[in-house]
């Protein structure tokens, strides 16, 4: 019977004390103070680089209208900007496979 008193006993919760409670709310709000602060300024830096990202745009924009006002065209141009980014073995097997079609539909 003792055995069973003593395993009811500990089954049960233990009581918070004023000083446990001080000590968890404590704890609780200075890791939520933590977590408010880093969350805060990850959304800072993203909005900071959508602003660095608009004036980036913006200025690839006035490139390609004084590109446009000195007779370049500017479609090609976007063209080219694309080629230069892809692997050379990539673009000579497009070109290849173009020709080909071309050359099946009568236009090369």
């Amino acid at each position: 019977m003792a055995a069973t008193q003593a395993s009811k006993v500990s089954s049960l919760p233990m009581r918070e004390t004023e000083a446990d409670r001080a000590v968890r709310e404590g704890a609780e709000s200075a890791a939520y103070r933590a977590t408010a602060s880093e969350l805060r300024q990850f959304v800072e830096r993203f909005e900071r680089l959508e602003e660095e990202k608009k004036a980036i745009a913006e200025q690839q924009k006035e490139v390609m209208a004084e590109a446009k006002g000195r007779g370049y065209d500017v479609k090609v141009l976007r063209k080219l900007i694309a080629l230069r980014k892809r692997d050379a073995d990539d673009i000579a097997e497009e070109e290849a496979v173009l020709a080909l079609y071309k050359e099946c539909l009568g236009m090369g």
